[in-house]
């Protein structure tokens, strides 16, 4: 069935305050057919519909040692009281404010940097925090995390020479052989944002309407806590004493860019070093496009106009350790946001109207205009 489409909002922007003049304003403006081109900010709050229809992202994580490709697995599997497991959660954290924003006309809608979807901890099927390793910082234990991530690697592995220039030593590194491998990290703080310049509605009057995701952009923001450990065996005497020289100009090398290296001798009959290192380091936020190509949703549910938005992309953190230690992530999965309305029919000459008349949203949308963006991506 023909809906006009969303745009009548609108009409709603530079109201007064007062609602019990406003809706008066609004059938009036749409009387006179003006405004309809202008387009209103709306904050759609993150919601879990049902069990099947969620604001979830889940996480993938690639990692390579030194060029040597490492396993990746959750530090908390899914399964009976750990729920979906650390590689998985909601975004629906309502009570930090977790929404999108968007400025909508009956035609388009642009996505906007002045919301921010706020990821809760990962957490079991209790709703109780999973244990996620390291601290906070990077120190030793747990504490709760968006998601939790860990890193082995199969036995007896080869690891590249690592070219020590970039630092100031002269000469390579030559680990040997990955013997073991225990790396966890705790990403914290997660909020995603979805931004996007004017993206057509289609079909024009329909309900519902859908746009191109793969013209969003896509920014992320929160820290990866990392824990890093392996042990490396080295096949000769004398790949081991070299091993051991250029560890320790690794090691100074790293200090002054806050990198403490950890290096254990495991002695000259193992012929091996277990190497080691704890940081916190921010998440990339810069904006990438978003790699899910299908359909997101605007449309009429209930009470509530719903906007469901599939997101894909990836980020790969930056520290001084990359010479060591390399990750790269991708969160993938739905954002579901909704904001009430009310549907008043309004007489219109020659056509009858449907506006949609957010008297809930118009008040909060004129306050979000008041508000300076938060500018996490530049």
């Amino acid at each position: 069935m023909s809906n006009p489409g969303f745009g009548a909002h609108a009409l709603a922007r530079g109201l007064p305050r007062p609602t019990t003049l406003r809706a008066a304003a609004l059938a009036a403006c749409v009387l006179a057919g003006c405004g309809l081109a202008k387009a209103t900010p709306l904050d759609f709050t993150l919601a879990n519909i049902n069990a099947s229809t969620q604001s979830r992202l889940n996480l993938a994580a690639t990692a390579q040692l030194a060029g040597a490709a490492l396993v990746s697995g959750p530090q908390v599997a899914p399964g009976g009281t750990n729920g979906l497991g650390s590689l998985s959660t909601l975004y629906n954290d309502i009570g930090n404010g977790s929404r999108l924003a968007a400025d909508v006309t009956q035609q388009s809608i642009s996505l906007q940097d002045t919301g921010g979807a706020i990821a809760r901890n990962a957490a079991g099927s209790l709703g109780n925090n999973l244990a996620i390793a390291p601290g906070v910082g990077g120190a030793s234990g747990t504490a709760p995390a968006s998601y939790g991530v860990k890193f082995t690697a199969a036995q007896n592995i080869p690891v590249p020479p690592i070219d020590l220039t970039p630092f100031g030593v002269t000469g390579t590194l030559n680990l040997g052989t990955l013997t073991s491998v225990d790396t966890k990290v705790a990403l914290r703080g997660v909020v995603v944002d979805v931004v996007s310049a004017p993206i057509a509605l289609s079909p024009y009057g329909f309900n519902p309407q859908t746009f191109d995701a793969a013209l969003l952009q896509v920014g992320i923001s929160g820290t990866a806590d990392v824990l890093f450990g392996a042990t490396a065996r080295q096949d000769t005497a004398t790949d081991y004493i070299a091993a051991g020289l250029a560890l320790a100009a690794l090691q100074s090398a790293l200090a002054p860019q806050g990198v403490n290296l950890t290096v254990v001798n495991n002695g000259f009959i193992a012929r091996s070093y277990t190497i080691g290192f704890a940081l916190s380091t921010p998440l990339p936020e810069n904006l990438v496009a978003n790699e899910d190509a299908s359909l997101a949703r605007l449309e009429q549910s209930g009470s509530n106009l719903r906007l469901t938005v599939p997101v894909n992309f990836t980020f790969a953190p930056s520290t001084a350790a990359n010479v060591l230690f390399t990750a790269q992530y991708g969160l993938s999965g739905t954002l579901i946001g909704q904001v009430p309305f009310t549907v008043v029919e309004v007489p219109e000459p020659g056509a009858l109207w449907l506006g949609l008349l957010g008297l809930a949203v118009i008040g909060s949308a004129q306050a979000r205009r008041r508000a300076s963006s938060h500018g996490r991506h530049g």
